[in-house]
């Protein structure tokens, strides 16, 4: 029997399982933190919702198919489409709503590195707010997720459609909504192409080699929120107030590691307004950790043009391997409890039930075993801790606790185990 997966589908090993399940905990904890409701839409929508976001060109893109009642189906390619089919349908929901969601998604690219066919996603969504107070909120939360799963280098970066087309149509003199969108294209592959090949691939599709030239030019402005938009002020661009007003939302929130950058414009044919990415800068490789804006158009789509939305979504496969190079730590310490002599084996097994009531991972030594051998096992396999049981030290009400990274022991109170574990 053939047990290879099919392509692009793999399997989730328990260490990196382990990280999934961190970021699991810190993004549940911290959507209710920022009063964000938790739900999950259905794996299955009809084909014709999924093609609600980006038109029959997806088909190509997710798994579809004709169900045992011949109905065009598809497995989700992302949470957001169902996330909105939820709340356009339940007109009974009082604006702003602010829902969450955590789960599993699917799409037929072509796998690459980080980047799986079948793969995990979180997503904070705000319908029926249009202030940026609202795109603010949403990067907000991100920030701090970030900093909670214990990444420290990243940064947000934040653009403007509205400014760039703007910057477009004024300035550059672009007046066909088709002259924009090819500008637009070529912006958004800034950060992947050189200049000379956008120009050599747009000049093919009608697009001025200089105005191009121009445009990336000033696609390149990135830096402070207070650079960019002084740079903005002296083009005089209308639009600019919204990054204005957002950089003074962002900093009374104490928002940091931020950047504006105006290449950033994401997908061409949803999004409207205020854009941005989280990227972790010693690992570019990776892509966006997690990206999003504003898209009032979906809602539209959906029957509800009341309902301007913004969020945003993040890849959990990527995120993990940002954690895990930048060493983040993992979940609860794990613990291995030894004992000195067989006789000491009930209480050292008590010691093990205590400690998964307080729902610190933890095992029984490996029984008939010398301390020594008991040792090496949880070396072994990768125990944080041992705790060891010994006759001396029981009969003052201690145990002896092992950091298996330093070998460093310390005696503890047999009651204050779980307290000291705790704090690491």
């Amino acid at each position: 029997m053939d047990l290879s997966q099919p392509r692009g589908i793999r399997d989730i090993e328990p260490d990196e399982f382990d990280l999934h399940l961190k970021i699991r905990r810190a993004f549940d904890e911290v959507a209710r933190a920022y009063n964000f409701k938790l739900m999950e839409p259905g794996p299955l929508e009809s084909l014709s919702i999924l093609r609600a976001k980006s038109g029959s060109q997806v088909d190509e893109q997710i798994y579809a198919f004709k169900d045992k009642g011949d109905r065009d189906v598809g497995l989700r390619f992302d949470l957001t489409v169902g996330m909105t089919r939820n709340v356009s349908s339940n007109k009974g929901l009082k604006p702003p709503i602010k829902l969450a969601s955590y789960g599993g998604v699917w799409r037929y690219d072509e796998p690459q590195h980080a980047r799986y066919r079948w793969f995990y996603q979180w997503d904070v969504e705000i319908f029926g707010d249009q202030s940026v107070e609202a795109d603010a909120e949403v990067m907000d939360l991100c920030y701090n997720l970030f900093k909670k799963v214990g990444l420290r280098d990243f940064s947000l970066e934040v653009g403007d459609r509205r400014v760039v087309e703007e910057y477009i149509r004024e300035s550059m003199g672009v007046a066909s909504q088709e002259g924009l969108t090819e500008m637009m294209r070529a912006l958004d592959k800034v950060q992947k192409r050189t200049e000379a090949e956008l120009v050599a691939e747009y000049s093919g599709k009608g697009v001025n080699g200089e105005a191009l030239s121009e445009l990336l030019k000033f696609g390149r402005t990135r830096g402070s929120p207070d650079l960019v938009c002084k740079r903005l002020e002296e083009l005089r661009l209308a639009s600019a107030g919204g990054l204005v007003a957002l950089r003074d939302s962002l900093r009374s929130r104490g928002i940091q590691s931020l950047e504006y950058n105006l290449s950033i414009v994401r997908g061409l044919d949803y999004y409207t307004g205020i854009v941005f990415e989280v990227v972790d800068r010693n690992h570019p490789d990776l892509g966006s950790l997690c990206g999003g804006g504003r898209y009032d158009v979906l809602p539209k789509l959906f029957g509800r043009p009341d309902l301007p939305a913004t969020g945003a979504a993040g890849g959990v496969e990527r995120i993990a391997l940002s954690m895990g190079r930048s060493g983040s730590p993992g979940l609860e310490p794990s613990v291995y409890v030894a004992y000195t002599e067989p006789a000491l084996a009930g209480r050292a097994l008590a010691t093990v039930a205590s400690l998964r009531g307080g729902g610190i991972r933890s095992e029984l030594g490996a029984r008939g075993k010398s301390l020594g051998k008991q040792l090496e096992d949880a070396s072994s396999r990768g125990f944080a801790w041992v705790v060891i049981v010994g006759k001396k030290e029981l009969e003052t009400g201690e145990l002896v606790l092992r950091n298996m990274r330093s070998r460093e022991e310390e005696r503890i109170p047999e009651d204050g185990l779980l307290a000291r574990l705790s704090r690491d």
